[in-house]
């Protein structure tokens, strides 16, 4: 059994601790690691429903079945930083937990206010640590960054992420995030990902990154409205809206990559919501961290997801990624950087050497525009300024990087005179990148885009010399050439 099977089995099936004594020293809230071929993996482990999961460990091996598993498997030692004191008494291991390896978890600010409200969580973790006193509700600025100096010293700790629930006033979540983000800076120099809600005004969202907070995670947990209005009815109140506008903000101030959505899977959701809604974080620059979700607790969850049904979405969602030029290993912090309580990092694909995808900035438009008024301006000389008009501000602006570097451009927008039909326009591409498959594939990820947006067809001008692309594509010829500014063209058509 590969690694990847290993990983999402254990996740999805849990693990049952027999006669493992040296297991029993960990946490309550550290949960117990593994690592298999060096990924940090961090199984359930306690609940009635772990009887049936064939996974055990046994004397510190890993065994299937009662057969021990021939994998490079190993159980991470409990934290050591966990049973020191702050100089007052108070236990760290009271105010940070480890999670996975390299990663230390902390919440911060007061309990979540909807914690104690029927729109609470039913997956919440914090509300009943801190009801049972295994996490501190009043922690200081001093406290956290002690827990973080210790943890990064004897164990290894790498990054932080630090958890913040809504309180009141609105907002104030983000002044508990910024001043134990500096404070962690000054003592521990650690990166730190900061978890919220959409925030009342994306104005906070430029706080926390001028903090000098690396990443953020804005996790829906669901895209299928029914799951998500069962298991986190406050979320289901902000609506996927202001998800969207949240992540988009995120994205323009913290880069791609640097933003994380958890996505729950397992919960009886709808499959083709959930890689839909995948796809949009995807494209947007976000992170879409696939996860199996874990019964207990107050979710109602009858019996853990399959590991069949989980590989088939981890592998999707790792070809949403690829396609669009993200990767876990690109976050600084955070949950998708740590990767125990998922298995997509096993079914991650090598990195695309030509990605084709939405343009995702204010940046990314300016790169793109630039390069339309190098061929089209300046080298063409079509048009005698701008290339730019009324329709780039609602048009959908494609970019192909090749190996990082924008390679070629085009826009979709409406087209007037045919309804269900949409206009392909501006196909640059670099010159020192022709030849190359940039223009193809800007044409498929047209293409694709028009379909999954319920459009019967495309239309575009093409010049003269593109119109043998345009047909191989699969486009056809509509009427005659026709000249714009001295150069031929001719109408095609791609019915969908």
């Amino acid at each position: 059994m590969d690694h990847a099977q290993i990983i999402n089995q254990l996740l999805c099936q849990g693990l049952r601790l027999e006669d493992s004594p040296a297991t029993h020293r960990y946490a309550p809230d550290e949960g117990l690691t593994l690592l298999v071929h060096g990924r940090a993996v961090r199984p359930p482990t306690t609940g009635e429903w772990l009887a049936g999961s064939p996974w055990s460990l046994e004397q510190g091996r890993l065994c299937r079945e009662g057969a021990p598993v021939d994998a490079a498997v190993g159980v991470l030692p409990p934290a050591a930083f966990s049973t020191e004191s702050d100089p007052q008494g108070a236990p760290l291991g009271q105010i940070a937990q480890r999670h996975g390896a390299r990663c230390l978890a902390v919440a911060v600010g007061p309990t979540c206010l909807f914690w104690p409200t029927p729109n609470r969580c039913s997956f919440c973790s914090l509300g009943p640590a801190r009801e049972a006193g295994r996490d501190l509700e009043a922690k200081t600025t001093a406290q956290v960054a002690l827990a973080a100096s210790r943890a990064k010293e004897l164990d290894g700790v790498e990054h932080v992420v630090l958890m913040a629930g809504a309180v009141a006033p609105a907002g104030g979540e983000v002044k508990h995030l910024i001043d134990c983000a500096t404070a962690i800076a000054e003592a521990a120099g650690l990166p730190v990902q900061a978890q919220l809600l959409p925030p009342p005004f994306t104005k906070d969202l430029k706080r926390l990154a001028e903090a000098g907070i690396a990443s953020v995670g804005l996790n829906l947990d669901s895209f299928d409205p029914a799951v998500l209005g069962g298991i986190a009815p406050a979320k289901a109140g902000l609506g996927l809206e202001r998800y969207v506008e949240a992540w988009s903000e995120a994205v323009q101030r913290f880069g791609p990559g640097q933003v994380s959505c958890t996505i729950l899977a397992g919960l009886g959701e709808d499959r083709a919501q959930t890689l839909e809604g995948c796809r949009l974080l995807a494209e947007l620059g976000v992170i879409p961290l696939l996860t199996p979700a874990r019964p207990g607790g107050e979710m109602d969850l009858a019996a853990p997801p399959a590991p069949e049904y989980m590989a088939g979405l981890y592998a999707e969602v790792a070809a949403l990624m690829r396609a669009n030029g993200l990767s876990l290993g690109m976050a600084k912090a955070g949950c998708a950087r740590c990767g125990a309580c998922t298995a997509l990092g096993a079914w991650e694909l090598p990195p695309a050497a030509l990605v084709v995808r939405p343009v995702r900035n204010l940046e990314e438009l300016d790169a793109a525009l630039a390069l339309r008024h190098e061929v089209f301006v300046k080298e063409q000389g079509i048009v005698p300024d701008t290339d730019q008009d009324q329709q780039d501000q609602a048009a959908l602006h494609l970019g192909a990087w090749r190996d990082g570097e924008l390679a070629g451009v085009l826009r979709l927008f409406p087209e007037q005179e045919s309804q269900g039909v949409l206009r392909l326009g501006r196909l640059a591409v670099h010159p020192e990148r022709r030849g190359g498959g940039v223009a193809s594939a800007l044409l498929a990820r047209a293409r694709d885009e028009a379909l999954r947006r319920g459009a019967q067809g495309l239309t575009a001008s093409a010049q003269i010399a593109n119109v043998p692309l345009f047909a191989r594509m699969g486009w056809r010829e509509q009427g005659g050439p026709f000249t714009v500014h001295g150069w031929e063209h001719q109408e095609m058509i791609l019915e969908l």
